[in-house]
């Protein structure tokens, strides 16, 4: 894969770098390794049409679209939510790239207010809430 950017295994692809940045290596939380572990894991689904894919997952399609942005997506929280809940994927995992036992099993338990509590959870632990904002909101975008 050809890119101007850095490759990152726990993103699945190559995380570009805008050139006001100097990082060297992107984090694993950041919002463009997000997007391509959701990208690669809704790829191929309902031939590619992202209306289907954000109806069968039951969100917008503009947070789906915003959140697998190629170029400065916004990963929404209820996108994060769907995916875990309709791949049943580690909450961690999708948000850091780590894999964590523990919150994928509380995750994968069928009581909804205890699957959305863990993946509250871990996305308050790494994003910031919205602007003027001190609780995560279900419209929360996870930040560089």
């Amino acid at each position: 894969m050809e890119s101007d950017g850095i490759w990152h295994p726990l993103c699945l692809e190559s995380c570009v770098s805008p050139a006001h940045v100097t990082e060297s290596i992107r984090s694993p939380s950041d919002p463009r390794c997000i997007a391509a572990r959701i990208r690669g894991l809704i790829a191929g689904q309902e031939a590619g049409v992202i209306e289907a894919t954000a109806r069968r997952l039951g969100v917008g399609e503009l947070a789906l679209r915003m959140s697998i942005d190629e170029l400065a997506p916004v990963p929404a929280f209820e996108v994060i939510t769907a995916i875990v809940r309709e791949y049943g994927v580690d909450p961690t995992w999708l948000v850091t790239g780590e894999y964590d036992a523990q919150t994928h099993r509380i995750a994968l338990d069928t009581e909804p207010a205890r699957h959305l509590s863990v993946v509250r959870a871990v996305v308050a632990a790494h994003v910031k809430p919205s602007e003027g904002s001190t609780t995560i909101q279900p419209d929360l975008r996870l930040e560089r």
